[in-house]
């Protein structure tokens, strides 16, 4: 044990605390010695005490224990677990009973498997982890974390050697320095026979009809056949039978840009002799210049037939898909220069899909146009939507209060079965979102009410004004699922509860995934609503709703009936619903519309043709309105989103509610204009851009021209396939080349748009890609040894190779530590009413010596002699106590005694009535006061030259009351 003190500095204090106790002592000159003793050396102790406390002093232990924390590779290269598991279990029977120890599991991140414990039994590891990657330097980091500062720590890798991510030797190094030992334990993998297809390269630019060479990487580990084919997206485009060799192998496919656009190629391998299959392929991406092509989905046959027509009447290439056949990859989109949606409903497409446009717009400069008709807006429920977002108008009308007002009342289905399904979809939590958006879309002058059901009907939200919108959100999402189903209590409820809403418009949505009793009089409930102008609407969710009963309550509500096969559809639907229900969307109102702006089109600085209707919207603050109705609604809008462009038409394409528009001259310039401007305005760059993998990293090179100048912003923009987008700043490497690097480790595609700015504005840019195939943990495992070895050394860290050596005690010193400031203070505090009792309590003198005595007598075992002063002062208590008793009658004497007693008569005179003990009292009083008269001054004066030991101990008296005056 040892003492440490943190503030060694404010000891120097002691100097003058012992100065003010020495100057104290010496100014006290008539306090006795032995007090002014102890009370020096209560007051030293407290001062001590309180500079002790303040500077920190603390004790110091040895700590004994080990803490060692395992860092355990579960990475996809590591491909037998039990030998790393059974090292652990081997080394932690080797431990002492309080050294403990920690796991921590590592792919591309690090995760705690097992906290710090002293328990024998190591179990197997299960936390799971990103295998695609080996972050050791993650797992370093976390296990730093664990171990305490105070703790003798230390970190044993257990690892094949391959970190892909993260720098280790660092790592390695950062926790020497905290005094953390680290070792680690190589566990190579066996390696047999294997080809890996590692590189596939291809210009990233060509021209329609032009010529090129494609080189194939391949890495093997053995000489055998194999067959190379080639993929043009999923069409075969060649195919090769090689020799590969052991080692580097290269392959060349000769080949000729038939269609322009943006293409993907696969490369795939068929070795004769192989072990794993999922490093048999790889990708690569290029441009063929040439005429653009535009992407249309029509939400009915004919919905943009006029438009098509323009469009190949310009020579502009149009591709027309159903929405069920959109690419599913975000790489289909980047074919198109632009996408027109037209009159197309929200459910007709799913989430997926809306964000994969949205980020084709914003990251990769593709243009989106969306036009109106009964699906088209907020009519085809696009309502906060992906797509909503990327267009220049909101889908709700804000700021307008005089439409009609609409009672809604929603009848939510909320038994068991809408709670989780086996794919993890939770239908009462999109039913929620729903209601919640539903209220979204209303305005403060509609009603809501809101009825969840399973066996019985409950009130959530009882009619109301939408004033308190958060209020109302927040009680729908207490809604929970649990029971069975009855629908008819819910929607008898609900009819009486809307009849008491004083709206003009009332409508009902019922939605349920479950099934009921038909026993119930619902045609009659539903023609009374219907009478009185309310109408039902139903939703049924998956195939086990009862869709017969469904689609007749729609029937006989005057409504619409949906199914929902996909439960994500459910928010659009009711956005929907909600629309159709206000009827305040569609405004039939015909107008020729005002131009705003339209300069740079000319077709409409012609004079414009009547409209008959259109659908409202809201404009965004930062969009352009070039045409706007007369109740200030826009009907033709543009904006820039990102990247990209787009354009909203709320009027319809196919003359129904613009037929004079269709036939107008000006129509065919004004959709050739419309659709050109949304096309990529961004001059392509005249860099050359070059993409590859660097172990879970991907780099994107970009080299100039020669002679040209460094641009002063390039960046890319990298998206991944789950549409995460990473912001890459290219900084110069060499002169006229830049570089930047990204996320690589998940295998999929990534598009990477660069982009050069100037003014904060992109002036050019081009779209290239990267596709990662397959973890990097699935290449060739090859010198695991000698990178361990190098990181080890560079961090300073140690190898081993036997259990034995994990818990082997040789580590650095460490010391707990334990403040004991608190400790000095509590015993300052109880030592300073001592000083003050030494100051102000007068102690007789007879109790000083018998402490005295008891402390002599517990020094020396036996009872000491008493000293001359004790025993003069033992004596003189013992005549002050006489003197005090009452005179009683003289007693007979015997002996020596009598002899005595005669003998002091004799002296006294022989006068009558005067008691030896009579004078001794007279004695005693003249004695303590000095206000008697002489007489008897002189009386006892005599008394005491009679008495000798009298004499003394009346001397002793008066010298101790002039020492205490």
């Amino acid at each position: 044990m040892g003492i440490d003190v943190q503030q060694p500095w404010l000891l120097l204090l002691l100097l003058p605390a012992i100065f003010a106790v020495i100057q104290w002592w010496r100014g006290q000159h008539q306090m006795p010695v032995s007090r002014k003793s102890v009370i020096v050396a209560i007051r030293t102790a407290v001062f001590c005490l309180l500079i002790l406390a303040l500077a920190g002093i603390q004790l110091l232990y040895p700590v004994r224990a080990e803490t060692v924390v395992f860092v355990y590779d579960r990475s996809a290269s590591i491909k037998d677990d039990a030998h790393l598991l059974d090292f652990m279990k081997k080394a932690v029977e080797n431990k002492r009973a309080e050294d403990q120890y920690g796991i921590v599991a590592t792919g591309a991140g690090a995760a705690v498997d097992q906290p710090l414990t002293i328990n024998g039994q190591v179990q197997a590891v299960g936390v799971e982890v990103n295998r695609h990657a080996t972050n050791l330097a993650e797992g370093i980091r976390l296990a730093q974390a664990m171990i305490p500062s105070e703790a003798r720590g230390k970190i044993v890798l257990l690892t094949d050697g391959l970190d892909t991510e993260g720098d280790t030797a660092r790592e390695v190094k950062l926790a020497r320095e905290r005094g953390i030992v680290v070792e680690s334990a190589l566990f190579e993998q066996p390696q047999g026979a294997e080809v890996v297809l590692s590189a596939v390269q291809v210009p990233d630019r060509l021209y329609a009809g032009e010529e090129y060479t494609m080189k194939v990487d391949v890495d093997s580990t053995l000489a055998t056949r194999a067959t190379l084919r080639l993929y043009e997206g999923n069409r075969e485009a060649g195919a090769l039978v090689v020799q590969v060799e052991k080692g580097k192998n290269r392959y060349l496919f000769s080949q000729k840009a038939i269609s322009e656009g943006f293409h993907r190629y696969r490369v795939e391998i068929e070795p004769e002799q192989d072990t794993v299959q999922a490093n048999n392929q790889a990708f690569a991406y290029t441009q063929v210049a040439g005429a653009p092509k535009i992407l249309v989905l029509e939400g009915h046959p004919g919905a943009a037939q006029n438009l098509v027509g323009a469009l190949e009447a310009a020579e502009i290439q149009v591709d027309v898909k159903e929405a069920a056949l959109l690419p599913k990859e975000l790489d289909g989109y980047k074919e198109y220069a632009s996408i027109v949606l037209a009159d197309l409903s929200a459910t007709s497409i799913s989430e997926a899909d809306m964000e994969r446009i949205r980020t084709a717009v914003r990251d990769l400069g593709v243009g989106l146009i969306m036009t109106g008709g009964s699906e088209g807006f907020g009519m085809g429920g696009w309502f906060q939507t992906p797509i909503e977002e990327a267009l220049p108008v909101h889908m709700d009308l804000r700021g307008k209060e005089e439409l009609p007002s609409l009672g809604l009342m929603l009848v939510i289905d909320k038994s068991g079965s809408m709670s989780a399904d086996a794919y993890g979809v939770d239908k009462m939590e999109l039913a929620k979102e729903a209601a919640i958006r539903a209220t979204t879309m209303l305005g403060p002058q509609d009603e809501i009410g809101v009825i969840a059901f399973d066996g019985m009907p409950w009130e959530v939200v009882p009619p109301q004004k939408v004033a308190k919108r958060s209020e109302i959100q927040g009680q729908i999402g207490r809604i929970f699922a649990d029971g069975g189903t009855d629908i008819f209590p819910a929607l008898l409820m609900a009819s009486e509860r809307i009849k008491t809403m004083k709206t003009k418009r009332k409508h009902i949505i019922l939605l349920t995934d479950g099934q009921s009793g038909r026993d119930d009089d619902y045609q009659g409930l539903l023609q009374q609503l219907s009478g009185e102008n309310i109408t039902v609407s139903t939703v049924a969710v998956g195939d086990d709703a009862d869709i017969g009963l469904l689609e007749e309550i729609a029937k006989w509500g005057k409504g619409r009936y949906y199914f929902a096969g996909d439960a994500a559809s459910i928010p659009k639907i009711f956005s929907k619903e909600t629309a159709l229900a206000s009827r305040t969307f569609i405004v039939e109102k015909p107008q020729v519309p005002g131009r705003t702006g339209s300069a740079d089109w000319a077709a409409l600085r012609q004079p414009l043709p009547l409209m008959r209707a259109y659908v409202a919207a809201t404009i965004k603050q930062t969009a352009e309105v070039l045409l706007l109705s007369q109740d200030a609604d826009p009907i033709l809008s543009r904006w820039q989103y990102g990247l990209g462009r787009a354009v909203a038409w709320t009027s319809d394409l196919e003359g129904k509610w613009a037929p004079d528009w269709v036939a107008w001259p000006g129509n065919s310039r004004l959709w050739t204009d419309i659709v050109g401007w949304t096309l990529p305005q961004v001059t392509p760059g005249r860099w050359q851009v070059e993409t590859r993998l660097d172990g879970s990293r991907g780099a994107v090179t970009v080299s100039l021209p020669k002679g040209e100048k460094l641009p002063s912003e390039l960046e890319a923009v990298v998206v991944n396939q789950a549409m995460q987008r990473e912001t890459v700043r290219l900084k110069p490497i060499a002169p006229g080349v830049l570089e930047g690097s990204f996320q690589a480790a998940e295998p999929g595609s990534y598009l990477i748009q660069v982009s050069e700015k100037a003014n904060g504005q992109v002036v050019a840019g081009q779209t290239t890609g990267l596709s990662v195939s397959y973890s990097p943990e699935f290449g060739l495992q090859q010198g695991g040894e000698q990178r361990m070895e190098e990181w080890l050394a560079t961090g300073g860290g140690t190898r081993i190779s036997r259990p034995e050596e994990v818990f082997s005690g040789n580590l650095p010193s460490k010391w707990e530590t334990q403040p004991i400031g608190e400790w000095l203070l509590m015993l300052a505090a109880l030592l300073w009413p001592l000083d003050v009792a030494a100051r102000r309590l007068q102690l007789p003198d007879q109790w000083r010596a018998r402490v005295y005595a008891w402390f002599r007598k517990r020094r020396s075992g036996k009872v000491a002699e008493p000293t001359e002063r004790a025993e003069v002062l033992s004596r003189l208590g013992e005549k002050r106590s006489q003197r005090s008793q009452p005179s009683a009658a003289p007693m007979p004497d015997s002996g020596r005694e009598g002899s005595r007693a005669a003998t002091r008569r004799a002296d006294s005179g022989g006068k009558p009535g005067l008691s030896p003990v009579g004078r001794s009292t007279a004695d005693r009083s003249g004695d303590t006061s000095s206000a008697n008269s002489v007489n008897s001054a002189n009386s006892a004066n005599s008394a005491n030259s009679a008495d000798p030991q009298s004499e003394t101990i009346n001397r002793l008296l008066a010298a101790k009351k002039r020492k205490q005056k």
